[in-house]
């Protein structure tokens, strides 16, 4: 059951870069055509017909899952598992340093995807 909460409880007790990641990731999605954004007690969902990311805060990263037309088996990936057609990409991020424009434009073609 999805509950929503507030946006600012995923972040408490975790590194303030982790925000900062957030937020750029959200200033660049948010700029695309119909996007929604949702948030429950652990995660944070981007909508376009469906979902097309979600990003969970743990500890000391972000996890983010996007889905792809192909299998993505190297690093930075480190699961990526076939779901209707499509594959469930997961990646984890800490920094800003992280956050590349190739990064985008995979979370971008997951938008275009779905």
């Amino acid at each position: 059951m999805c509950i929503k909460a507030d946006l600012n409880s995923l972040f408490e007790g975790k590194p303030q870069e982790l925000e900062y990641v957030f937020d750029k990731i959200l200033s660049e999605v948010i700029e695309w055509d119909d996007v929604i954004v949702n948030n429950t007690q652990k995660a944070i969902m981007f909508v376009h017909n469906q979902t097309f990311m979600v990003i969970r805060p743990m500890t000391k990263v972000l996890d983010l899952q996007f889905y792809s037309k192909e299998v993505q088996s190297c690093p930075p990936f480190f699961k990526s598992r076939p779901v209707s057609k499509k594959y469930e990409n997961h990646l984890r991020i800490s920094t800003l340093e992280d956050l590349s424009p190739e990064l985008i434009s995979w979370i971008r073609d997951s938008y275009e995807l779905l």
